[in-house]
């Protein structure tokens, strides 16, 4: 089991609270529900229903059931991000897939979960296996990614 970040729950660099910058309720232009550009249901090109090629449930050759080197059950080459709740406990893995737009989110039992999809903003979209939009990643000032259910709120971080 790898060791927890330190007191990143008090960083200003990771933590929203802290940080007006990083944080959706306070900086419109990095909230999706108020920015049109980085909203799947309102930009089809970073949405999975609309755009099928950055859909991994459909598109085999980014699907870990299928990719077995996406797998990371089944392969060493995993990206090394790991996503941690706010009390840096941890919650699963992220794996890179060839197409840098695309990221597979596992949980702590390797179990494939959601996926997310760039924004070409400042970050991606979650989404679960069946292709429903329930949150976001946004980028951190510690060179990692918060992420965020649709209502804004902090969940965990990817470091």
């Amino acid at each position: 089991m790898p060791d927890p970040p330190a007191r990143m729950k008090s960083n200003p660099n990771v933590n929203p609270l802290f940080n007006s910058k990083i944080n959706p309720k306070a900086n419109a232009s990095i909230n999706p529900l108020l920015n049109p550009w980085i909203n799947p249901h309102q930009n089809g090109r970073i949405s999975p229903k609309s755009n099928n090629s950055l859909d991994p449930v459909v598109t085999t050759s980014l699907n870990p059931t299928v990719n077995s080197l996406l797998d990371p059950k089944q392969t060493s080459k995993f990206s090394g991000l790991r996503r941690w709740t706010p009390d840096s406990e941890l919650t699963g893995y992220i794996v890179n897939t060839h197409t840098k737009a695309v990221l597979l989110l596992f949980d702590k039992n390797l179990e494939w979960i959601a996926f997310a999809i760039d924004n070409n903003r400042e970050g991606y979209n979650l989404f679960d296996l069946g292709g429903d939009w329930n949150g976001y990643l946004l980028k951190n000032a510690a060179g990692g990614l918060n992420e965020f259910n649709l209502e804004g709120d902090w969940m965990a971080f990817i470091m």
